[in-house]
Order: C-alpha cells, then structure tokens, then sequence
C-alpha cells in the first residue's frame, strides 16, 4: 500500500476540505522518504512537482497536527480498547541565527550540557501491550522562559508551559489515566495539574528526595497530638523492614524492588514511592506515583516505557530532519517539527499495514527512493527506448533522470 493510500482515510476523520493543501500534504509525504539530502525548502523543491515557494507557504498555514495524529493512533492501535500512557518529553534542537523564534539555552542530553539552540517538547502515547509509542503534539518551547520555581512569585515558568501543552492536548487524552515524565517534570505544579484533570502523574525522584513515612496510629497508639508523619528517611541508611518487597526487575535480576507509601514535603502530598536498588553496586533510583492504589511492578513497568519516546526523536532526526529546517519564524518551525514526528507516525502505520513492522524504517525510506525513481524513469521513457540504438545519453527525457536531485547552478555574468 503506497503512503497516499494510506493518507486517504486518515484524511476522511481529519476532515481535510481544503484541496489544495490535501495535494500539497499528499506530495508532501510521499516525498519526505524519497528524498536525498537536507530537508528544507530548497531540497524539496529539487524532488518535487512543486516549487520552493509553494513549501514555504504552505508551511506558514495552520493544520491541526494533534487531530491528525491521533487519527493515525487510532489506526495502529492492536486493539481498539489498548491502554496508552502519556509521555511527556523535550528535545534539543540544533539551530543558529539570531532571528530564529525560540532561540534560547536548552539542555542537550546529547552533549549532556546546556546549549543554544531550540527545543520541542512533544507529548506521545504510548501503548502498553505492544509498547509502541506515537506522536501527538510538538510544540516549540519559547525562549525567555524561568527554568527554576521560585516560591511566593507567579512567574510563567517552562513548568507552565508543558503544562499547557498537556491541557490543549486533553481532548485527546479522555482514556489515558496516566502521565509520564522524567524527573525534569518533578514540580508541584506539575503534581498538581494532571490531579486536577483526573489523572496520575508517573516520574523520577531525586535521589535525596525529602519524604517522611506515614505515621502509624497502630504501632504507636499512645502518641498524642494531631501527628500524622513520623521521620524523614535517610536514604543511605534505609530500613528496608518497612518496605513491601515486590520481587526483582522483570530483566534485570539484580535489581531489587521495593514500595511504600511516604509523604513528600516537597510536594505536599501522599506519593507510592519505589526503589529500585542495584544489588551489584549498592546504587538506587526513586520512582513516585500519585496513584496509591499502584503496583510497584507497575510503575516500574510505566516508566520504563517512557523511553519509547526517545526513539521517535531519534528517528526524526536520523529519517525526517527534524534538525533540518531553514526557516526562522514561528509557524513555519512549527509546522517543520510537526510535519518530522508526524511522518514517523505514518510510515509506522504504513509498515503495520504492509505486515512489515518488523523491518526498519530504513528499509522503507530506501524503497520509497527507488521506487520514486523508477516511477520517473517509466514516465520519462517513451517505446522507442526499447532498442539501444534510440538510447540517448544527452535526450532532455534522460537528463531529467540523471539530474534528479542535482543543484543546478545557473550562469552569472
């Protein structure tokens, strides 16, 4: 099945009426595998029907990625009553120019150091049984925005922002009772927006994460005033007698897990906290869920699949250019970014319906190359190219085959 075809249904539950922004998204896909080089405006106007112009327009016009998306989900999904989990993430973004929207310092886990540059933060889901996740929304962090919560002031934080990324995106999360994130997230204002939409909050603790254990009326039946927390646990010196034990990591046997209910200072609020200790070298990692009714099992289960999400901003970035865009404002980013995940969404439905979700999307992108090429050949090619004798090198028909995705420079002077 060819990625148009595919496209069509997709299209019917986006209600695209606009017809020529369907033929423009319709070329548009079917030719983000078959191209060599950069992805910016200049290259695909090489490989295209269209000129360079029209991608810049067509890029600065507004399309509701999120819809469009989850029209995707929808299709790939294994089973229409699959459980899926929200993963909330950000990637850098490579990019200089001092009139580029959002240019700012961001960290780079690559680099593992803040650099300049752009960030995206994008919102997945993630299906549990298969533990394939899809692309939802991206969003392009502004710059200027406070990295840290300051107590007693109301400034607009990168915190507020992700949040309301996530409360756009609350249409399309009505059967989704879980949000994970890494510990970047950890914030009391994070903990306290996804329980005001009736949902759980997954993430990572520090590793000196101020917590106290509950206080037991039953242990202690003569304590007298309104207790309610006893100590505050010493992570070093942890008793583990305290601590439901809940068996070893499901892959790794060394990895011991324990659970129990604490409170967080910091948050203010009741946490499932568990610990996942190394026994080979004494090291730990806090997981917290706000559900506390959780399995540990489980939200160990949960966050591991966060990193499912990682690997679509490796493949945009290896497969659709994500990092690649030569625009500066901030439609035409937006569209860019979206365009790069969401294409990762479709050729990944495209390959399940192929049964050939157990290739590469290597392979896909290579195929479409040669098919786009062969295709052009054919068209190109009249009867008379049967016989060798009527095959020439410098026909106009031939050349356009050879030059395929050549830069042509023109003559000055």
């Amino acid at each position: 099945m060819s990625i148009i075809t595919t496209l069509e249904p997709i299209f019917k539950k986006v209600n695209v009426k606009n017809k020529s922004q369907r033929r423009f998204l319709e070329e548009l896909f079917d030719l983000l595998p078959s191209i060599r080089g950069r992805f910016n405006f200049c290259n695909f106007a090489r490989f295209s029907i269209f000129n360079e112009v029209t991608f810049r327009r067509n890029f600065s016009k507004f399309f509701d990625w999120p819809k469009f998306n989850f029209a995707i989900l929808k299709m790939g999904l294994v089973s229409p009553t699959s459980i899926c989990i929200a993963v909330a993430d950000a990637s850098f973004i490579s990019k200089a120019g001092k009139k580029t929207f959002g240019l700012d310092k961001f960290w780079s886990g690559c680099a593992n150091a803040t650099k300049k540059g752009l960030e995206i933060s994008a919102l997945s889901l993630i299906e549990i049984n298969s533990g394939r996740a899809w692309t939802l929304d991206v969003t392009q962090t502004p710059s200027g925005l406070s990295t840290t919560e300051e107590e007693g002031m109301n400034k607009y934080t990168r915190i507020d922002f992700y949040i309301e990324q996530i409360l756009d995106c609350l249409p399309y999360l009505q059967n989704v009772f879980y949000v994970v994130a890494d510990g970047y997230y950890a914030k009391k204002k994070m903990f306290d927006a996804v329980l005001s939409i009736n949902k759980h909050l997954i993430t990572k603790l520090r590793t000196d994460a101020n917590m106290r254990y509950i206080f037991d009326r039953k242990e202690n039946p003569n304590a007298h005033g309104n207790t309610r927390y006893g100590a505050k646990i010493d992570w070093k010196n942890l008793d583990l007698n305290r601590w439901i034990e809940e068996g070893t990591h499901p892959k790794l046997e060394h990895i011991l897990i324990y659970t129990q209910e604490l409170y967080s200072v910091q948050f203010e609020r009741n946490l499932k906290v568990v610990i996942l200790i190394n026994t080979q070298n004494g090291k730990y990692v806090l997981l917290a869920s706000t559900d506390l009714s959780q399995s540990g099992l489980e939200i160990v289960e949960y966050y591991s699949l966060r990193f499912q999400i990682e690997f679509l901003f490796r493949d945009a970035k290896q497969f659709m250019g994500l990092n690649h865009c030569q625009a500066r404002d901030e439609d035409k980013l937006d569209f860019h970014f979206n365009m790069s995940l969401a294409a990762i969404n479709l050729f990944q439905l495209q390959m399940q319906i192929n049964e050939e979700s157990d290739k590469s999307l290597n392979s896909l992108i290579r195929r479409a190359y040669n098919t786009r090429l062969v295709g052009l050949i054919f068209d190109q090619l009249n009867s008379k190219a049967e016989l060798d004798e009527f095959l020439d090198i410098k026909d106009p028909d031939i050349q356009k085959i050879i030059n395929l995705g050549q830069v042509l420079y023109k003559k000055t002077g």
